[in-house]
């Protein structure tokens, strides 16, 4: 079996060295939130391949190797900042349980500026998740309808 060294590339090596120092520290910071309860599943997904990549691209220098390792870094953070501020659907679904809470403890007005607000939530979802919040969105709507109507007649 032959070996042909493939010389070493100082500067990529030094980028890669800093791209692993990186992952380790994105792999602290997952394990604090982890160790506050919160999921970390396609966090932890991500992080497995990043090794291999970076290895992969100690192999063959190539930029596309070391994009991707950037890549999925870059991805990682987005998914750690997501867990830790939450997402415009996780903001709808406070609001949801919050406004049922109210309508619950006969806080109707309370219910009511929950529900405007959640109308103001809805605009910025995707649509997948806007079926979910529009079908509570409704039935919240009716609730409070039909407690200030009971209220006009009584």
């Amino acid at each position: 079996m032959v070996r042909i060294e493939i010389p070493k590339d100082e500067k990529t090596e030094e980028l890669l060295d800093s791209l692993a120092e990186h992952l380790t520290e994105l792999k602290e910071e997952a394990s604090q939130i982890r160790k506050q309860g919160m999921d970390t599943t396609m966090l932890d997904l991500i992080m497995i391949d990043v090794p291999s990549k970076i290895r992969m691209a100690r192999m063959t220098y190539e930029d596309k190797d070391v994009n991707e390792v950037k890549r999925s870094l870059g991805q990682i953070r987005h998914e750690l900042d997501l867990i830790k501020t939450g997402t415009d659907f996780d903001d709808a679904l406070q609001k949801i349980q919050t406004a049922y809470d109210k309508i619950r403890e006969g806080d109707y007005q309370g219910a009511t500026e929950l529900y405007t607000k959640l109308r103001d939530v809805y605009k910025t979802l995707p649509e997948e998740t806007r079926r979910i919040v529009f079908a509570a969105s409704l039935d919240i709507h009716r609730r409070i309808l039909e407690q200030t109507n009971q209220d006009g007649r009584s």
